[in-house]
């Protein structure tokens, strides 16, 4: 329950970002400021990964694929959103990101791993991931700390290029912190 109440805040704190009123897959209502339909976006699916390195601090990078859909007058494209959200004891309280028409995915990819084995060492400290997965008939949490098989590492790699990338377009210096860029 703890990880559920957890992903909450950071749910909706993404969602405010993107003028959403929650973050969910099929089909979200846009309303006015008169609370009128005003449009409908599509969403296939949401991934969320929440990063804790010891002795550095904690975030997170999401990435949400929307799908494309009409409503009305409005064409709604394919597109990518990804960003990272950083975190303090208050909670959730800076964000950065980015819109991107190329739908191409290595990230979704890399997703192919052993649900049973990451790491078998003793894990004292180093990283750990709080992982939540959104899509259609999907909604899962998992923890994983220090993954090191085959699998794990090249979706570990895959999501530090993404917030690699991200951190240094955000030109934020605890973002860049995070994701050990000088």
């Amino acid at each position: 329950m703890k990880d559920y109440h957890y992903f909450q805040k950071i749910e909706n704190a993404i969602a405010s970002h993107l003028n959403l009123t929650e973050l969910k897959t099929g089909i979200q209502i846009i309303r006015n400021e008169k609370g009128w339909r005003e449009n409908e976006i599509a969403i296939e699916y949401i991934w969320i990964v929440e990063m804790s390195l010891s002795f550095v601090g904690w975030g997170s990078i999401f990435q949400i694929k929307f799908k494309e859909n009409k409503f009305r007058q409005y064409s709604n494209e394919d597109k990518l959103v990804q960003g990272i959200l950083l975190f303090n004891n208050d909670g959730p309280h800076e964000i950065y990101f980015t819109e991107d028409l190329n739908t191409s995915n290595e990230i979704i990819k890399s997703f192919n791993f052993n649900l049973f084995e990451a790491n078998n060492s003793i894990t004292l400290d180093g990283v750990k991931y709080r992982i939540r997965i959104i899509s259609k008939n999907i909604d899962s949490f998992l923890n994983v700390n220090n993954p090191s098989t085959e699998e794990w590492k090249k979706w570990e790699t895959e999501i530090w290029k993404l917030g690699q990338k991200l951190a240094g377009q955000s030109n934020n210096t605890n973002m860049k912190n995070l994701f050990a860029l000088s």
